[in-house]
């Protein structure tokens, strides 16, 4: 049962695994570009006529996870933000947290037990993801109640909306954020600096230079005892990112897939479209290439043990004093991101960009459950969070004058508070609108207008708004999802021996893999002609 704002321990079950819902020809739900409502901190629009639709005093349960551990100040952020949706639109919101390592476990569970479930965030990859959810009906069609009642989302989210629209059908709201997404090697600075290594590691441009860093870390007698190299989530991840080939030497030569909406790495084309054939990416030798480095890396000591069965994030391993570093996705900003989450400074050096991607945008998304209670008040609370700055700040940095102070429009610690301190703060991406939080220490006043220019300047795959209708398909998604479980953590974190993946590509085979391509290419086809 889920246990408001307690930790779960339990590790996550194993879930039936799905690509992204949807069909071929995507129509846009909202303008060409994302809103100008991005500076603004009022609710006029959002309240607009609220209580006259929502007549008595609606409660909607809002669930979503941190950024590392569960904060202990949850309880005075609900309070704050239900002194503005109460009197405004006529809302109070019960904030449920739920671990990342417990995330897919306690979602599923909650709809299975018909607990209260309003409005919740999707989780990159597993059974809570955008794309499993969809394949499984358990989220609500909500075209109708943003049309009604959402305009202010739809004008915010802009063209983003094609991502999550299937026919006439809305099943979420990406978040509004910067999605030009970058792979990174995040480094512990204090490391790198007593190893003199700082200059070194900010200036590297390829692996070969990265291992000679894991080298010195692992020998030295002061911090040998970290782990080289920690996993980025929590299925042993490390080198193989959703949508990156990173299995060369120098950083220039790393390239991207499109995972046309799929979360498990299942699906590759080539996102700048000049081949639209899609791969089995598990059979491409960019993806064999990755295994066999995190293999070599395994054999000479620089990955983390456990980072196949672990149920830290790289953040938290960070954090716990167990890694030197990770390798992880990240936008404009990264840094302050980063060290915030890791709670101590870090050094991020990026290897490549990744173009807009449908994957990119269901990442994180905001989807009301069939099973919801309060849909039209839950939409009522989201136009608050994609157009108020109010809501936004206190989702994403907590209590003004208890978690943060404001210096020249800057967010940051009061006095010798720090991320392990500090009562709420969790990840600035996560929310509506991430154009409307106060940047952070470390961060330009104007950082927001930065990442704004940098977003509206985004190179978008040829793919983007494509998604698979994978309902004809789910016993071989089925079976290939246990396969994925079986192999997938001890490939991806280099555990795995000699043979393995061999072994793999044979089971996947066995279990009918190749009809779920053929799937996604008929569709594909379907959809790329329909856009002439």
């Amino acid at each position: 049962m889920q246990i408001k704002k307690l930790a779960v321990i339990t590790l996550s079950a194993l879930m039936v695994i799905s690509a992204a819902a949807g069909c071929g020809n995507n129509e846009a739900a909202g303008g060409a570009g994302g809103s100008q409502n991005t500076t603004g901190s009022g609710s006029d629009s959002a309240a607009q006529n609220s209580e006259e639709h929502l007549g008595d005093m609606a409660n909607i349960t809002m669930v979503y996870m941190p950024v590392g551990g569960l904060p202990k100040g949850v309880q005075e952020v609900e309070d704050a933000i239900n002194e503005i949706t109460e009197p405004e639109i006529n809302v109070h919101v019960d904030i449920q947290m739920i671990e990342s390592g417990s995330y897919d476990q306690q979602i599923g569970l909650m709809m299975a037990g018909g607990e209260k479930l309003d409005l919740m965030l999707t989780f990159p990859v597993g059974s809570s993801s955008y794309s499993s959810m969809v394949s499984q009906n358990q989220y609500m069609d909500i075209s109708g109640l943003l049309e009604e009642y959402g305009q202010p989302i739809l004008e915010t989210a802009g063209s983003l909306m094609d991502a999550t629209t299937v026919g006439d059908a809305i099943y979420a709201v990406p978040t509004y954020r910067n999605l030009v997404t970058s792979a990174y090697i995040i480094m512990r600075t204090d490391v790198l600096e007593d190893l003199g290594l700082l200059e070194k590691a900010q200036n590297m441009t390829s692996f070969t230079e990265y291992e000679e860093i894991l080298e010195a870390v692992k020998s030295s007698e002061k911090w040998g005892y970290l782990a080289g190299v920690v996993n980025s989530d929590l299925d042993g991840l490390i080198l193989p990112l959703n949508g990156y080939y990173m299995g060369v030497d120098n950083f220039s030569d790393a390239t991207t897939y499109d995972l046309l909406g799929d979360t498990y790495k299942l699906i590759s084309i080539d996102p700048n479209g000049s081949d639209d054939t899609v791969r089995l990416n598990y059979a491409t030798e960019e993806y064999k290439a990755m295994v066999d480095k995190m293999r070599e890396w395994y054999e000479k000591g620089y990955v983390y043990k456990d980072a196949a069965n672990t149920d830290d994030s790289g953040e938290v391993l960070i954090k716990n004093n167990v890694g030197f570093s990770y390798i992880t996705e990240g936008e404009l900003g990264v840094e302050t991101l980063k060290a915030a989450a890791c709670g101590m400074p870090v050094t991020c050096v990026k290897v490549t960009t990744a173009p807009l991607s449908t994957t990119s945008c269901i990442k994180f998304a905001w989807a009301v459950p069939v099973t919801a209670t309060e849909p039209e008040a839950a939409i009522e609370f989201m136009n608050l969070m994609y157009t108020d700055s109010r809501i936004e700040n206190l989702l994403v940095w907590g209590i003004e004058g208890r978690d943060y102070e404001v210096t020249d429009g800057v967010a940051g610690f009061i006095g010798d508070q720090d991320a392990n301190s500090v009562a709420y703060q969790t990840a600035d991406y996560m929310f509506g609108n991430q154009f409307l939080a106060l940047p952070w220490t470390g961060q330009d006043a104007d950082f927001r207008t930065e990442q704004k220019v940098d977003m509206d300047a985004v190179t978008q795959s040829k793919y983007f708004g494509f998604a698979c209708d994978t309902s004809g398909i789910q016993n071989e998604l089925s079976a290939v999802a246990n396969v994925i479980a079986e192999y997938g953590p001890s490939l991806d974190s280099g555990v795995a021996p000699e043979g393995t993946y061999e072994e793999f590509i044979e089971k996947l085979e066995s279990v009918n893999v190749q009809k779920i391509i053929d799937e996604y290419q008929s569709q594909l086809d379907e959809w790329l002609a329909a856009q002439e």
